[in-house]
């Protein structure tokens, strides 16, 4: 039986294998890919990592640089066409 603080869903086994047992490993589990809260499609140039791993990497390589980098293409093309419209979200 795993000791309680192995027991979160947020831990992944590995199991490694030694000459005499298989041993157990646990990491943390990487977060899900980013998604337009829009279509829920996954965004392009965005990472999926752990707060510790984002601390290290520049802010330009973490996302997109453009309007809208939360949206995708699609949907940032349609509501910057809509803004240039008048038309209110």
């Amino acid at each position: 039986m795993p000791s309680p603080k192995h027991r979160s869903s947020k831990l992944r086994k590995i199991f490694v294998r030694t000459a005499s047992k298989i041993n157990v490993h646990y990491r943390k589990t990487k977060p899900g890919k980013a998604r337009c809260p829009e279509c829920g499609c996954v965004l392009k140039g965005v990472i999926n990592a752990r707060a510790t791993k984002l601390k290290g990497i520049s802010k330009t390589k973490k996302i997109p640089s453009r309007k809208f980098a939360n949206l995708c293409s699609q949907c940032s093309r349609k509501k910057l066409i809509g803004m240039a419209r008048g038309i209110k979200w």
